[in-house]
This record gives structure tokens, C-alpha cells and sequence, in this order.
């Protein structure tokens, strides 16, 4: 018979029981899940402060004074906010507040914007004698009309307790609407891409909405609840406070004795600013409103730029106070590195200057020029134009109504998908001038472009993201190429008697006039294209795509810039005879403005091909300095090459273009007018061409190298006519800057 146990026995057991559960619970907790509880324990008890970096400043210089001059740097602005929980006299905060914040000018603008609704309106009434009514009592609010709307806006603004909506997700799945679409729950609503906005003036069970919401998005039903109930903590009155009035409000919110601005404060944010605005912009690209870099050096060194942020934390006591004997952990935020340019500030001025003002002479869609240190490979000066301001980046999408006539509408083509239609509009066909439009949804009469007529296309740096057949400034190259080979010399001679057969083309000169015997200085001066042929076939395929392939086209100069394209030059083995003698004169190759600028560079230099570059140096945070130094590339003809081009390219500007030549100065250039195509055919005339110039001086020891570019200029087709002036006076105002003395 078993023996029935004693109370002892039953106790010792149960205290046994209840140690090995506690024990096995310990192993758990300490052991399989330290990690996770010790992350919680450290959340719960210690201080955690996120230190944030000061993104690095880029920097140029002005070669006479010396002087650094920041172009990217940072500012702190104050963001002026309130907690409506905390306020009881809203409007006595309104009223104290509103003088400081209220800005007429935007007042203005979103009056105009009502004015433009309420005509709309009004003249949509069928009956005249309503319409004239309605059209009678529409006018403009005066300043203080103004002033007192936006009063009581920020007073019902400050009393907002609760919050009319809240956005609770963004672009859910089909799956995630359809399962809440079937709830049908008052106070939600679900847009058509997927937001998810909750109002909860609405929601009247806001426990059950939560419950239900919880087990879709797979979050805590408390917490939903909790944002359900829409208390309002925080609201943006304004942002990039001036900082005397954030000085004023200040002394506001210290001069408080009663508590009545308790629920207003104000939040450092940290901003990026171009003290010298649209100077140099496609250099410098831009900081989006997250901080990361877009384009350019902000692009392409953004890493480096941003630094690396920090923190700090302590210890808490169980009321949040900091406890002085605890442990604490201070990692420093490393700033961002700072970037000196090889941009000089005055060249770069100058250049944008004398680039905008012949892209409007001159009529073009757009401009570039490089100036480039033929010695070292250093960049001068990088200008675009059309251009924007880096500070405000975003006015570039800004759309302006214009207005289509029906007679205009057949040349409106939609050149997008069903998805995604993208129009334009064509002022001018052949040449073709074209905008983008956009359609009004609401009210397809109506119709939008760009204010600035080129939207985000100003953010290329199209010196090097822009591919284009260079023309006649090519020749220079294969000419290069062919005394280098031995294959010529200036003084050669060839016979320029008329058009000549290749392949199925008929190969002319840019005139149709012929030349009978000339010598190669002479194919340069008159740009005969048949002289260059007559180079080209010297050459033959292989010689002359080695040579090309040596002045550094077909593949990216590596320059630090974001976006760099690399050309096109097809191999020479798949040439056909007409290709082979068109490349010599820049037709069926591609170049970028900056491998152009940098090959023309070689022949200043002696024959030497240097890599560009346009930063100088990056300091560290921990003060350690990066300098760049200039490289050699390649040895891409010989000096005595070198020399006689020089000679050639001189006697081009004072015998060729001698409206171009200088009274006390030597300089050695060439143009180029390049044809575009349409559906495979050659365009001409006016708005067709992309005209261009270059060339350097001083001839005995070259300080520079130019390059101007326009694009489809409409008041003249000749580079030598338009980019040809604007080099000639930018190479005047550098040899007065560099203070060359005369050599004629």
C-alpha cells in the first residue's frame, strides 16, 4: 500500500516547482534574451541625444587678392512651432505673434490665387446679368484685410486641440485597401494611391477603429488608439525664422510670467546656403530636403561632405534626471570635409556673364563654356546658362498658364504612354522649337509650362553631361594627328577642286566655294572639309581612331562631377569609307564640351594631355588634407607638333576670322558649326546648329584654353558668328586679368 504523502513533502515540492520555473524564467531572461532586454533596459534608462554633423563648405578663390570665398556653406534658422495643448488664450497668442510671422508678400500671392478661382467662376455663369454681379464683388483684399485673415487663421490654427486628419499610412498595397475599404469605417478614408487618412472628429468608437486597424497593420492596438484620439502637440507656424525676429519671440517666451506662451517654442534647423547664389551652379548641384547631395560636387563628394553624426548618453534615474556618477558615452559628430575648388571666383563671374548675355544675343536654347589651365588640367571656370539657384532649387518646376490657340493644337503631341502622357508643344518646326506642356485635370481648356521654359534641365552640367558632334573644332585634332604621323605638314599640299564622291555621299565644303591648291595651314583657315578628307584618307582607319582614342575621346575624363558622359566613336574596323572622312571634320562622333576643351589643352601644352580636375583639395575634420595634384595622361603628339599646330591654329584666327584677332595679342583658335538631324536627315539654317569656338593664348606659353558653345543659336547658324565673339571678348578680359603683356 503507497504511503500517502505529508504536508512537508507537498510543501518542499511546491517550493522546488516554483524554484526551477523562476530559474528556467532567470535563464531566459538573462541568458537567451540579454540582448533584446539589455537594448530595452538601456532605451528605458539612459539619455540618448543624437549629435548632428555640419556638412563641409566648398570653396573657391580669387586669383588676384587671394581671398577664399565660400559657395556652399551652412546656416541655422529657427523653426517656430506650438503645442495647442498647452495654450489657453489663443488668441492673445495670435495677436502677439502674427506681426512677427505675417509675410505680405505671400499673403498676396495666395489672394491673387483666389481672385484667379473666383473669376473662374464667375464667368462660367450662363446668365449676364448674375455673371456681371459676380464679377463686380471679386477684388483684391487690401494689406490689412490681409493681415487680419491671417490673424484668425493662426488663432484657429493655436486653438486646434484636435487634429481634423491624420495621415496614418503611405501607398499601402492592393491587398491592404481592399481589407479596409470592406471595414467601411467612419473617420477613414482611402485615397486612390494607397494614403491612408484618419479623422477623428469622426470616429466615435476610436477603441473598436484601432482594434480593427491593429490587426492590418500588424501594430499595437493602444498605440493606435492613442493617435486615433488626434491631440495636437505640435504644429509649424514657420520655418527660416529671421533671426531678429527669432530674437524678439525669445524674449517673449523669457518674459512670460503667466504662463500664456508655454505651448510656443522654437527648433534649430540646420540649412544649406550658396551665399553666392546661381554662381557656378551645375558645379556645385544642390542638397535636397533630406541634406543628401544632388549633381554636381554636392553629388559626387556628398559622402565626404555629410561627416559622420555623433551622440551622447547618460544615465537616468527613474524620473529621467541625469545621475553624475553614472556611466555616460560622448561620440563627437565628425563634420563633413571641406572642398576647395580650382574655380577662380572672378573668371567664373565674368564668363557667366559674357555666356548668358550671347545665349540671349544670339538667341540660342542654351550656352556653355570652359576655361581650363592647359599646364596643370585645372578648371577656370565651368558656366551653363540657362542656370538656377541652388538656395531654391525647387522653383524650377514652378508652372506658369499659357495660353494654346485651336489653330496651335496640331502641333501639341503627346509623346508619352496611356500611363504617363508627356506633351509638347511645338512654336517652331524645322528647326524645331519646342516646350513642355502640361494639362489642367480639372479643366482640360487650360494649360501649363514651366516658368523658367526649361524645368529641371537647368540642374545639367551640360559641359560634361551633354553629348554633341563637334564640327570643324575638330579638325585640329586629325590635323594633329596626321603631321604627328608624319603623314603631312602645314606646308603640304592638295588640290580643292569641288565636291567629291564617297561611298553614296557627295562630301562639300561648308560654302560650296573650292579653294584649288591650298596647304594644310590653308584646309584649317578656309575649314575645307575636302582638304580634311583628303587628311583623313592619309590616315586611314586605324591610325586616325588611335590618335582620337589617344586626345582622350571615347571614355570620361574622370573628372569629380557627378554624371560625366563618355562620347561615342565607333571602332574603326566597322567604318565605312564616308565615316572615315567625315570624323576627320567632326561629323559621326560624339564628344562632351569638357573632352573637346581638355584635347585642345594638349596642343597648348606642348602635346601633353593633363586630367582635368576642379577640385583642389578636401580638408578632413581631423585636419588631414587631401590634395590634388596634376596628372599627366598621356603624350599625345610631340612637342614639335604641338608647336606647328599652335602656329596653324594662330594664323587660322588672324587670316580666317580676323574680326576675331587681336591689335596687341596673338591667340590661336578654330570654329565649328555642327549640322543636327531629324528622322536621319541633315537640318539647316538658323535654330539648326550647334556653334561652338576654341582656343588659347598666350601662343608662347599658354595661361588658358576657352571652349563656347551654343546650342541651335536662331539669329545667326555660324560658330564663327556667335560663339566666335563671346570667346574673343572672354579671351580679352583674361589677358587683361593675367596682365599679358602685348606680343604683337
Amino acid at each position: 500500500m503507497r504511503k500517502k504523502p505529508n504536508r512537508l513533502t507537498i510543501v518542499v515540492g511546491f517550493l522546488f516547482f516554483v524554484t526551477a520555473v523562476v530559474g528556467i524564467r532567470l535563464f531566459q531572461l538573462q541568458v537567451i534574451s540579454h540582448g533584446y532586454y539589455k537594448e530595452v533596459a538601456q532605451t528605458a534608462h539612459q539619455g540618448y541625444t543624437e549629435l548632428p554633423a555640419r556638412r563641409g563648405e566648398i570653396l573657391i578663390t580669387d586669383y588676384n587678392s587671394g581671398e577664399v570665398f565660400k559657395i556652399a556653406t551652412n546656416t541655422t534658422l529657427n523653426l517656430l512651432y506650438a503645442d495647442p495643448y498647452l495654450i489657453d488664450d489663443s488668441g492673445l497668442v495670435a495677436e502677439t505673434l502674427a506681426p512677427l510671422v505675417f509675410d505680405l508678400e505671400q499673403e498676396k500671392g495666395l489672394d491673387e490665387q483666389r481672385v484667379a478661382e473666383e473669376l473662374e467662376v464667375a464667368y462660367e455663369i450662363e446668365n449676364e446679368e448674375e455673371r456681371t454681379e459676380a464679377l463686380t464683388k471679386i477684388a483684391y483684399k487690401t494689406d490689412e484685410e490681409l493681415f487680419d485673415d491671417f490673424q484668425d487663421r493662426l488663432e484657429e490654427q493655436l486653438s486646434e486641440k484636435t487634429r481634423s486628419q491624420i495621415l496614418l499610412a503611405e501607398g499601402v498595397d492592393q491587398e491592404t485597401q481592399y481589407a479596409l475599404n470592406e471595414m467601411d469605417l467612419t473617420g477613414l478614408v482611402v485615397t486612390e494611391n494607397g494614403d491612408v487618412y484618419a479623422y477623428p472628429p469622426e470616429i466615435s468608437n476610436k477603441g473598436k477603429t484601432a482594434e480593427l486597424l491593429a490587426e492590418v497593420f500588424q501594430v499595437d492596438a493602444a498605440n493606435l488608439e492613442s493617435t486615433l484620439e488626434g491631440t495636437n502637440r505640435y504644429t509649424v507656424i514657420k520655418r527660416k525664422l529671421d533671426p531678429e525676429i527669432s530674437v524678439q519671440i525669445d524674449n517673449i517666451i523669457d518674459n512670460d510670467e503667466n504662463g500664456d506662451f508655454l505651448g510656443i517654442d522654437m527648433l534649430e534647423e540646420y540649412y544649406r546656403y550658396y551665399p553666392e547664389g546661381e554662381l557656378a551652379a551645375q558645379v556645385l548641384g544642390y542638397t535636397n530636403s533630406a541634406g543628401v547631395g544632388q549633381y554636381g560636387i554636392e553629388g559626387f563628394f556628398n559622402s565626404s561632405l555629410t561627416g559622420k553624426k555623433g551622440y551622447f548618453t547618460s544615465q537616468l534615474d527613474g524620473v529621467g534626471q541625469q545621475i553624475t556618477v553614472g556611466d555616460s558615452v560622448l561620440e563627437p559628430a565628425e563634420d563633413g570635409a571641406n572642398i576647395m575648388l580650382t574655380i577662380d571666383r572672378t573668371i567664373q563671374l565674368e564668363i557667366e556673364e559674357l555666356l548668358g548675355a550671347g545665349v540671349e544675343k544670339y538667341q540660342a536654347e542654351s550656352g556653355q563654356a570652359i576655361v581650363m589651365d592647359p599646364e596643370t588640367g585645372a578648371i577656370l571656370a565651368m558656366a551653363n546658362y540657362p542656370t538656377f539657384d541652388p538656395n531654391s532649387y525647387g522653383d524650377v518646376y514652378e508652372l506658369a498658364e499659357i495660353e494654346i490657340l485651336e489653330s496651335d493644337m496640331a502641333y501639341l503631341y503627346d509623346m508619352g504612354d496611356e500611363e504617363e502622357p508627356l506633351y509638347w508643344l511645338y512654336l517652331q518646326v524645322d528647326p524645331d522649337e519646342r516646350i513642355r506642356v502640361f494639362p489642367d485635370e480639372d479643366d482640360p481648356s487650360k494649360w501649363y509650362s514651366y516658368e523658367n521654359l526649361y524645368g529641371p534641365e537647368v540642374y545639367k552640367n551640360k559641359t560634361i553631361q551633354a553629348i554633341y558632334e563637334p564640327g570643324s573644332i575638330f579638325k585640329p585634332i586629325a590635323m594633329a594627328a596626321a603631321i604627328n604621323a608624319q603623314e603631312t605638314t602645314p606646308n603640304s599640299t592638295h588640290s580643292c577642286t569641288g565636291p567629291i564622291q564617297v561611298d553614296e555621299f557627295e562630301i562639300h565644303t561648308f560654302n560650296d566655294s573650292y579653294h584649288g591648291a591650298e596647304t594644310m595651314t590653308e584646309v584649317l583657315i578656309n575649314s575645307c572639309n575636302i582638304g580634311m578628307s583628303y587628311v583623313a584618307q592619309l590616315l586611314g582607319r586605324s591610325l586616325l581612331y588611335s590618335y582620337i582614342q589617344s586626345f582622350g575621346f571615347g571614355e570620361r575624363t574622370d573628372i569629380q562631377l557627378d554624371g560625366e558622359e563618355s562620347g561615342y566613336i565607333e571602332y574603326y574596323e566597322d567604318w565605312a569609307d564616308s565615316e572615315l572622312v567625315t570624323h576627320a571634320f567632326g561629323q559621326g562622333i560624339s564628344v562632351t564640351p569638357l573632352q573637346m576643351v581638355t584635347a585642345v589643352s594638349a596642343l597648348a601644352n606642348e602635346g601633353v594631355l593633363m586630367q582635368p580636375y576642379v577640385v583642389d583639395s578636401v580638408e578632413y575634420a581631423d585636419g588631414s588634407v587631401t590634395e590634388y595634384e596634376p596628372e599627366i595622361i598621356r603624350q599625345a603628339v610631340t612637342k614639335e607638333t604641338a608647336d606647328l599646330m599652335t602656329a596653324m591654329l594662330t594664323a587660322v584666327v588672324e587670316q580666317g576670322y580676323s574680326t576675331l584677332a587681336f591689335d596687341d595679342h596673338y591667340v590661336a583658335g578654330k570654329s565649328g558649326t555642327a549640322q543636327t538631324y531629324k528622322w536621319g536627315k541633315a537640318l539647316t539654317g538658323r535654330g539648326t546648329t550647334i556653334g561652338s569656338f576654341v582656343g588659347y593664348g598666350p601662343i608662347d606659353d599658354p595661361q588658358f584654353v576657352i571652349l563656347v558653345k551654343f546650342d541651335y543659336p536662331r539669329a545667326d547658324e555660324w560658330g564663327a558668328n556667335t560663339a566666335g565673339p563671346v570667346f574673343h571678348d572672354i579671351a580679352d578680359f583674361l589677358y587683361s586679368y593675367y596682365n599679358v603683356p602685348p606680343d604683337k
